[in-house]
């Protein structure tokens, strides 16, 4: 849950702040920044990719058995 939760504010703090400053440049007359704005975004979204991608929890050589329906029961995944 944590994961979804990080991944979605990276995508969207980058937007909340572009909502903010287009308030306060409304009020300045100056240039909308989308394009760093933008960058923001993708440079946050890679950091949440990369810090799961190096702080996986399986353990080396296993393999993943994810959940499956048996005779209508569900079976739990498992890693081997």
């Amino acid at each position: 849950m944590l994961n979804k939760i990080l991944i979605a504010l990276a995508i969207i703090a980058p937007f909340f702040i572009f909502y903010i400053s287009s308030v306060v440049i409304k009020k300045s007359e100056g240039k909308w920044p989308i394009i760093k704005l933008s960058l923001a975004s993708l440079f946050l979204l890679t950091c949440v990719l990369l810090f799961y991608r190096f702080s996986s929890d399986a353990p080396a050589g296993k393999q993943y058995f994810p959940p499956k329906l048996e005779n209508g029961k569900i079976i739990k995944p498992k890693v081997q």
